[in-house]
């Protein structure tokens, strides 16, 4: 099973003293010392194979000496016969060399080819496993170097060796997946012969079963490999990142039960658990980085950060084959909105943890959520997350708080899964403030109102919706528009006479369509975006790369004075016309001349919730 070209085809080399682990941590010294005897082993049956090989080769040369030499007295000998200085008689010694020859070319030298050739197929095989244990050990002794690099006090060493471990980590998992994949793809090969030459169709059936198994194998694998190459570089990650990473992982592998398949010299299935993970954990830091370095540039640039105002938390008890299409969307968008809100409690945990004192601001970050969700929602999506755990880092009273929050709850909305990508101990203590700032507050289940079936909630309105009902709905195409843009969309399609159902709210228009009319709804909704929002140079707002963009949000009365002054002055803009929600973009070395300074700069104070002449101060934490 030879590794593809794409695949990693370079195994790393164990150093001069590899079998030496007195440098890796104890309780890996059995799994090290098993990889390399079997490596051992492994190398030494290469050795045999590859001499075997060698003297298979010197017999052929051998026997084709034999051969040409026996060729040449043949020829020797005819030509005597046919001068007439040797008897008719010599022709049998011909026949026998003939016979000779033949059982050489034609059964001798093939018979050691075909040895050759197992063993050839042998030293394949034997390769791959040598680069399995090779990874396998270059695996563990990474790992063992990821949890001494915990222990170092220097904090710049300490990142240098975590990085470099990590490294080596992520490139021999990579490795010993890009192999696993090769051997099901194999695998996958020899099935679909046998598919193809059956004739029973039990036996095809059995066939499709197994295949159906290996693709579904390949699939988890290739997205293990996917996941690892587009992890952030380690090398390229600035300090205040790799110490979140260093925290996450350290917590991930503190809570690691490396002993839970009985098996104490099997880590492999622990340890790329944490390296998938840490992939995650990287990428995670990098965003919340990310996000803290740009707040106040996008503030500037940009404006008041955008809040979505949090959509009201849905809990209804519904029965999916009678319910009306405005408590579907109501369901849909509650769903869709408790996502969303686990996310942004991971967030908030990830930014205001301190990673130097260990410690975390949940009130700071109790606040941070609330800018987005409400306290239900909050308290519902965290006891979701922690119902029915056992984890003995959540106190008891969490516990309690997750499943009376939840009692009243429908089982529809508690099967749900909903997680927390952040570690149970900041769970915990975010909890206890959730706790604190609501302790009379608990989730009740909503008494359901006596209504008629399909019967339309008052501010609801219904268009069509029976043809709602006619279309399947695996060839429904729905969209959620503004007021306004809704409005024109349905005009268009009314003037097309394209059929659709919609549902008017104070929020918006939801408009369904059919597949088939899909792009018919596409054109009219650019359409209607164009006729309601005016867009002036767009081609200007494409060219300036986005980095060195200032957008400045303005009344469109603003806009249109400044874009005189733009004009006036030759300078590239763009803008958006759109009332209260216009906007003009410049490049950020012009907006100074045109932008207001103090007002971008009271719009970020606005938003980190501080006064022109008050500096924001950090509460100490909490700690862990």
């Amino acid at each position: 099973m030879p590794i593809q070209d794409n695949e990693v085809t370079k195994q790393p080399e164990l150093e001069a003293d590899a079998h030496k682990s007195e440098t890796l941590l104890p309780i890996f010294h059995m799994a090290y010392g098993s990889h390399m005897d079997t490596l051992d082993h492994l190398q030494e049956q290469k050795a045999e194979t590859q001499d075997q090989i060698s003297k298979s080769e010197n017999r052929i040369a051998v026997l084709e000496e034999k051969a040409a030499r026996l060729e040449a007295t043949n020829a020797m000998l005819q030509d005597l016969m046919d001068s007439g200085k040797l008897p008719g008689a010599v022709s049998a010694i011909i026949r026998a060399n003939e016979t000779k020859i033949n059982a050489i070319h034609e059964n001798r030298i093939p018979k050691i080819e075909n040895s050759i050739k197992k063993a050839e197929n042998k030293i394949s095989k034997l390769d791959d496993r040598i680069a399995v244990f090779r990874l396998k050990a270059e695996k563990l002794r990474s790992f063992s170097n990821v949890i001494q690099s915990f222990m170092i006090p220097n904090p710049q060493k300490r990142r240098e060796l975590f990085k470099e471990s990590m490294e080596n980590l992520r490139n021999s998992s990579k490795g010993l997946l890009c192999i696993s994949m090769n051997a099901e793809k194999s695998k996958l090969s020899k099935l679909f012969e046998q598919y193809e030459k059956s004739d029973s169709m039990a036996e095809k059936f059995k066939l499709g079963q197994k295949i159906e198994a290996v693709k579904s194998s390949i699939s988890a694998v290739e997205a293990k490999i996917h996941k690892l190459e587009n992890a952030p570089e380690m090398e390229n990650a600035n300090d205040h990142i790799v110490d979140k990473a260093i925290a996450q992982t350290e917590a991930e592998i503190e809570n690691t039960d490396f002993l839970s398949n009985g098996d104490l010299s099997d880590f492999d299935k622990p340890i790329e658990t944490i390296t998938l993970d840490s992939a995650e954990y990287l990428r995670n830091a990098e965003m919340s980085m990310e996000d803290d370095f740009n707040m106040i540039d996008g503030i500037i640039n940009n404006g008041k950060k955008e809040e979505r105002p949090d959509v009201p938390l849905f809990l209804e008890e519904i029965d999916f084959s009678t319910c009306d299409d405005a408590t579907l969307q109501s369901f849909r968008e509650s769903a869709k909105a408790n996502m969303e809100c686990a996310k942004e409690i991971s967030q908030a945990l990830s930014q205001n943890y301190d990673y130097e004192r260990y410690t975390l601001n949940s009130e700071q970050a109790l606040s941070d959520v609330r800018e987005k969700f409400s306290d239900d929602r909050i308290a519902f999506v965290l006891a979701c997350a922690l119902n029915g755990t056992s984890d003995g880092r959540i106190a008891k009273e969490v516990k309690d708080f997750a499943r009376d929050t939840l009692q009243n709850v429908p089982e529809l909305y508690t099967k749900r899964g909903l997680s927390l990508s952040s570690h149970a101990g900041l769970v915990n203590l975010f909890a206890k403030t959730v706790m604190k700032s609501q302790p009379e507050k608990q989730m009740e289940k909503p008494v359901p109102e006596k209504k008629e079936p399909q019967r339309s909630r008052s501010g609801v309105r219904k268009i069509n919706p029976n043809y709602y009902r006619q279309i399947p709905p695996e060839d429904r195409v729905i969209t959620n528009e503004p007021a306004k843009v809704g409005a024109i969309i349905m005009t268009e399609l009314e003037k097309q006479k394209i059929p659709f159902s919609a549902v008017e709210t104070d929020k918006g228009v939801t408009i369904t369509v059919s597949k088939k009319n899909e792009r018919a709804f596409h054109v009219a909704e650019e359409k209607a975006k164009d006729t309601h929002v005016r867009l002036v140079n767009p081609e200007v707002f494409r060219q300036i790369p986005r980095e060195d963009r200032a957008i400045q949000p303005m009344s469109e009365k603003d806009a249109q004075e400044t874009m005189q002054k733009l004009e006036k002055d030759g300078i590239p803009y763009s803008a958006r016309l759109d009332g209260d929600k216009s906007a003009v973009t410049v490049r950020k070395s012009e907006a100074p001349a045109y932008f207001s300074r103090k007002k971008m700069k009271k719009l970020a104070q606005e938003v980190k919730a501080e006064s022109p002449k008050q500096g924001g101060s950090k509460s100490k934490g909490q700690e862990l």
